[in-house]
């Protein structure tokens, strides 16, 4: 049964499932967008903006026009490349929201960064050393879609700024009463 528009429930179960996941996908993918926004990004009028503070460095998205904006998300993923072994990793952070003052528009802080966790997995002693992508789980890194603004974080020194588009789609599943 087609539906015209919102986040699938299923779209928003692959997120929610994401908290687990290794992201060694969203090293390739996450970056081939980003690398394509950046000289967008470069065009971008930053004045009204604040300054990054000191141990801080602003990141910007840029995002094309979509079709139908409400439908889509942008998923941000912070995260730092280090050295790992076969367990999954990842650190507590957050996206706090906040707004340019005199003019409305959005920003991000990330906020509230964690120590890294890890599985305690025994790791083959034959397993070569390997540098992965780990990111930040926690809450405010799924933001509405809008293109007429750049997307604006201001992220610690030493930790990348990456994002994924989440679509909806026009199939609805129907939940069973019980």
């Amino acid at each position: 049964m087609p539906c015209p528009t919102r986040l699938s429930i299923v779209a928003a179960a692959a997120l929610l499932a994401l908290g687990t996941a290794r992201l060694a996908v969203a090293q390739s993918e996450a970056s081939a967008p980003a690398s394509a926004a950046a000289p967008a990004a470069a065009n971008v009028d930053l004045k009204a903006y604040p300054a990054p503070a000191a141990g801080m460095q602003r990141a910007v998205i840029t995002l094309p026009p979509a079709e139908l904006e409400e439908d889509v998300r942008v998923q941000v993923i912070v995260g730092k490349t280090m050295p790992v072994d076969c367990n999954i990793r990842s650190f507590p952070a957050r996206l706090q929201h906040e707004t340019l003052s005199g003019w409305g528009y959005p920003y991000y802080r990330v906020t509230d960064i964690g120590q890294v966790v890890s599985t305690m997995k025994a790791c083959p002693p034959t397993a070569a050393p390997q540098t992965e992508f780990v990111i930040a789980q926690g809450d405010g890194f799924l933001l509405r879609y809008n293109s007429r603004l750049p997307v604006v974080v201001y992220a610690p020194v030493g930790y990348e700024v990456r994002y994924r588009l989440w679509q909806g789609s026009n199939e609805v599943g129907r939940a069973v009463v019980r």
